[in-house]
């Protein structure tokens, strides 16, 4: 295992897998998490490659969507995260993370 000088670590995806994981350190987990629920929602059905170990498709995968649950629980959007969020809507892709925005559709949504 790998720990970064920013806390991020590089080490078993699960107790028993062989592959490695990223994750991130604790101030961006909430991010990241936001980030897949988007692309899982924004992508569903529309991906149908890559069955990986935390992903297949779109689909995040059990193990996985709990951690990211938690993640986002306890790394709640933040002005940098918004700012982001804007700064992508204004002068890049002009759409939204609707995940930083409303933050509370993540616990509507049952299955990602």
């Amino acid at each position: 295992s790998y720990n970064s000088t920013n806390k991020s670590l590089i080490g078993k995806c699960v107790e028993d897998s062989n592959s490695k994981c990223f994750e991130p350190s604790s101030v961006f987990k909430g991010d990241f998490a936001r980030s897949y629920f988007y692309l899982a929602t924004a992508y569903w059905n529309e991906w149908s490659c890559c069955d990986t170990e935390g992903v297949n498709g779109s689909d995040i995968k059990t193990w996985m969507e709990n951690s990211l649950r938690v993640w986002h629980l306890n790394d709640p959007v933040d002005d940098n995260e918004r700012a982001r969020n804007n700064e992508i809507y204004s002068n890049w892709q002009h759409n939204r993370n609707p995940f930083i925005d409303h933050p509370e559709w993540v616990d509507q949504i049952s299955n990602f």
